[in-house]
């Protein structure tokens, strides 16, 4: 899947653009969303600094999943790996805003 990733992001810049887009707007979002969240939980104390560990935790267990999977399925003769390891990245903080969000539902509604 990644090489058809990549051989698509090739064929034209308005493919690589999309790419780049997606993967910012991923980023921008989760990052939002997660400075949300974490004014909602409110001032640190020993609560949130826990709900803040498990967060930190599950991201952190992403991301050791995300580059293996990088280190494993992406050949060394790719174009465009940075893209690749943004993306990843991108979704390691999709994955942190959807557990926080998961945890404020939990404990406050």
């Amino acid at each position: 899947m990644i090489d058809v990733l990549n051989n698509w992001m090739l064929e034209s810049s308005k493919n690589f653009n999309v790419i780049v887009g997606l993967t910012m707007v991923l980023y921008a979002g989760s990052l939002l969303v997660l400075l949300y969240i974490g004014n909602k939980f409110g001032k640190p104390d020993e609560r949130t600094n826990a709900i803040y560990l498990k967060i930190i935790s599950c991201m952190f267990s992403t991301q050791l999943i995300m580059n293996a999977i990088f280190i494993s399925f992406v050949d060394r003769n790719i174009e465009y790996f940075r893209q690749f390891l943004i993306l990843f990245h991108g979704i390691v903080f999709l994955v942190g805003a959807i557990y926080a969000l998961r945890l404020y539902r939990k404990d406050f509604k």
